[in-house]
């Protein structure tokens, strides 16, 4: 009983998490191609990011209000990115930066291709033809924007680039600690009135 007891008043005090998923989704308006035609279709391609709010504070901002250095992707929490046939998620394409205004707060960010580094150079934004490869380049204000995009594929001479439009999205059904305590200090005191009922 005193193991149940510390174990949710501890639960109870855990701080509440600084940590925010943020979610933007976006969607692309084909708009011009250079060379080859990269994938299949003329068709408007969506997708949406989802990351850690707290990564806009990891490091200072570069005079450009950008965070991250362009090389090192950042954790990505969930990524999903189809466009003319072709598809994108966690495993190949991660969160490559975020930008950030004078208060700090989120106004644009990039997802980029995980491609080995080539001739085009080792950063996330550098979208090279013939390889696959994409980025999606947001900028605007905290709630949403517009942007560009680039996409390449092996074998294929050629890119595509489109208009990018995006809004944050809410997210919900994400447990914080607080909440946890709540229910844990629920679970103590159903306990403890069965206890006292059995006894009655």
């Amino acid at each position: 009983m005193r193991k149940l007891l510390i174990a949710s008043l501890l639960v109870i005090a855990a701080p509440a998490a600084n940590a925010i998923p943020v979610r933007y989704d976006f969607t692309i308006e084909l708009s011009s191609v250079g060379g080859i035609p990269p994938g299949t279709g003329t068709g408007n391609g969506s997708g949406f990011v989802v990351f850690d709010s707290d990564l806009a504070a990891s490091s200072p901002p570069a005079p450009s209000g950008r965070v991250g250095d362009g090389n090192t992707p950042f954790p990505t929490i969930d990524l999903s990115f189809d466009w003319l046939g072709l598809h994108f998620d966690t495993t190949n394409g991660t969160l490559g930066a975020i930008y950030v205004d004078s208060l700090g707060v989120i106004n644009g960010w990039s997802i980029d291709g995980l491609v080995p580094p080539n001739s085009c150079g080792e950063s996330f934004q550098c979208v090279q033809w013939g390889t696959t490869d994409f980025n999606v380049l947001a900028a605007g204000s905290s709630l949403g924007g517009g942007g560009t995009a680039l996409l390449t594929q092996a074998g294929v001479e050629g890119v595509a680039i489109g208009n990018v439009r995006w809004n944050q999205v809410e997210i919900r059904n994400v447990p914080e600690p607080g909440t946890l305590g709540l229910m844990a200090l629920g679970v103590f005191g159903a306990v403890l009135r069965r206890r006292k009922a059995l006894r009655a």
